[in-house]
């Protein structure tokens, strides 16, 4: 792996459909050098072969790991962070996509707050796997820990410090659809700094297929929430 600052930490599991964009979006960030880790849940569709043909730029480290059976995607992540280097990791989900400045401008930000633990930004909100139909915005408020347990407002692609995430226990896989907001809960009681960056970073895919957003899954969707909040309130 390179000597970055920042790793992308990616989740993939038959992302065929979408996965050529993403790659291109990852491998336009203006930011010169950055590593890249996939996590490839065993996938059964062309997206790993896709991955691994795929040319990066010079200044993208990559790095791929395997799993020889379907993985949630917290444990993913956590794989991912494990295997970092870097002091900040970002998680961008191969149906979204973060704008070429996104990584850099973070970075930015992280410059100017040192001390801060997460940085939560602004983002658009698309219909299709082209991200060319937007639908919406969402601009985060400043950070509250009430107004946290009232609702999710960290976005899809937050940075994160590396050590902070280590230090406070790594995503529980317990939590199958919401585990981030339980991590970040868990961040806000512990008094992490939270930053908020006011700009759009991207754009984000309302899946009707996604695990967190399908019908289906709704009222493990609340019930996972429910027990979470109550822990952290």
């Amino acid at each position: 792996m390179m000597g970055s600052r920042v790793t992308v930490i990616c989740s993939n599991y038959n992302s065929a459909r979408w996965i050529e964009g993403y790659l291109e979006s990852i491998n336009n960030q203006f930011l010169g050098e950055f590593d890249i880790i996939f996590v490839d849940a065993n996938s059964t569709d062309d997206s790993l072969k896709t991955i691994k043909s795929f040319s990066f730029r010079k200044g993208i480290g990559v790095e791929i790991i395997e799993c020889s059976e379907r993985v949630p995607v917290y444990t993913a992540w956590n794989m991912a962070i494990l295997r970092a280097t870097t002091p900040y990791v970002i998680n961008v989900n191969t149906d979204d996509r973060l704008y070429p400045a996104g990584l850099l401008m973070y970075l930015q930000y992280a410059d100017r707050f040192p001390e801060a633990d997460i940085f939560y930004a602004a983002y658009l909100l698309v219909a299709d796997l082209h991200h060319s139909d937007v639908r919406g915005s969402s601009t985060p408020p400043n950070h509250n820990h009430q107004q946290l347990l009232h609702a999710c407002y960290c976005g899809p692609f937050p940075l994160v410090k590396r050590q902070t995430l280590l230090d406070d226990g790594l995503f529980d896989p317990k939590y199958t659809i919401s585990g981030d907001y339980e991590m970040w809960l868990r961040m806000s009681k512990k008094g992490r700094e939270f930053v908020r960056v006011t700009q759009p970073m991207g754009t984000y895919f309302w899946n009707p297929e996604g695990v967190s957003t399908t019908a289906d899954t709704f009222p493990e969707h609340v019930r996972q929430n429910e027990e979470f909040r109550a822990i952290h309130a």
